[in-house]
Formats: structure tokens, C-alpha cells, sequence
């Protein structure tokens, strides 16, 4: 009988072993499937989000206005007209539903530089000020208005196709005398990212 039970403990031990390692050798490949499982799954809801975006070619439109408003300088004194206004809204409720996060917080920020700036000028008409005493803050303001204007396109940019595209380099662009004001800039650029703890 102990022979028996012996034979019976013995066999157990070595099934138990044989299992052993059949499971050891195939946690590995299990957990290659299921790695595999888990890029796929994410590479296709990517795929469809991008799909969703990209069918109606809505996107490249939006881009093309954004990146005329930041080249072209007629582009911006058109926006005082009520069809302008009317085309910024539109564009923007665009960007709102197709840009990332981060071009969202960057368009808030210029657009809040743009009333900031608006309402200063509106107290500079009424008080009477002269313009030559507040230049250096309306020329902070425009300059940080230009941009906020290259970070959106900058950051729509790698937001539709992946690619970056330094915003100084769209300003270089636009300015013929951007190299008078480059250190203003850089020192904008800075500041505005580090406000907005982004990173264009």
C-alpha cells in the first residue's frame, strides 16, 4: 500500500511539475498577447479618432485660416469688420471641437490678451493719454497677441499632422524686423509656457 501511495504522490509531483512548467513557458507568450492586445486596441481607437477628424477636411481649413491670420497682416485688420468678427467665432468654436488641450488653453490666453489689450486702449481714448506714455506696454501686448496667434498655429500644427513648428519661426515669417525684437519674444515665449505649463 505504500508502494501504491508512493507511486501515486510520485506521479502527482511530476504532473504538477510538467504543469509547472508549461505555465512558465507560456506566461511569457501570454503576456506578449495581451501587450500586443493592449497596442492594437489603442493604435485602432486612435486610428478612428483621427478617421472622425479628418473626413469632413474640416481640418485643414481650420489650419489654412489659422495660419492666414498669423502670416498675412491684412488678415488681422479684417477681423474689425462684422463678417470678420463673425469668421473669428467660427473659427474658433472650430478649434475649440478639434484642437487639443493645449492649443485650447493658448487660444484662451490670446484671446484674453486681446480684451486686456482692447480694454487698456479703450482707458487710454477715454482718459485722454497719450499713447507714447503706454507704448511699451501696447507693444508688449501686441507682441504677445502675434504670439499666442504663431503658438495656435504651431500647436494645431502638430496636432493634425504630428509635425512641430517653432512659433518664432511663423513670426519670422510675418516680421520683417523681427530680429529688433527678438529677445522680447523669446522672453514671451518663455513666460507664456511656463504660465500655461505648456510646451510648444
Amino acid at each position: 500500500m505504500k508502494d501504491v501511495l508512493d507511486y501515486i504522490i510520485s506521479g502527482i509531483s511530476i504532473c504538477i511539475f510538467i504543469l509547472a512548467v508549461y505555465m512558465i513557458k507560456k506566461i511569457p507568450e501570454m503576456v506578449s498577447d495581451k501587450l500586443k492586445s493592449d497596442r492594437e486596441f489603442e493604435f485602432n481607437k486612435e486610428l478612428q479618432i483621427d478617421e472622425f477628424y479628418r473626413k469632413d477636411g474640416n481640418l485643414q481649413q481650420i489650419m489654412m485660416n489659422w495660419t492666414e491670420l498669423a502670416i498675412d497682416t491684412n488678415a488681422m485688420e479684417s477681423l474689425d469688420s462684422k463678417n470678420g468678427q463673425k469668421k473669428l467665432r467660427k473659427l474658433v468654436q472650430e478649434t475649440l471641437g478639434y484642437g487639443s488641450g493645449r492649443t485650447v488653453k493658448l487660444l484662451t490666453e490670446m484671446l484674453q490678451e486681446s480684451y486686456r489689450s482692447n480694454d487698456t486702449e479703450s482707458e487710454n481714448t477715454e482718459s485722454g493719454n497719450n499713447e507714447s506714455e503706454n507704448n511699451e506696454s501696447i507693444n508688449r501686448s501686441s507682441a504677445t497677441i502675434m504670439l499666442l496667434l504663431a503658438m495656435v498655429v504651431s500647436s494645431l500644427k502638430e496636432d493634425f499632422t504630428g509635425q512641430k513648428v517653432d512659433p518664432l519661426d511663423v513670426l519670422k515669417i510675418k516680421l520683417t524686423d523681427y530680429y529688433n525684437h527678438e529677445g522680447l519674444f523669446k522672453e514671451l515665449f518663455e513666460s507664456v509656457n511656463n504660465k500655461l505649463g505648456v510646451e510648444v
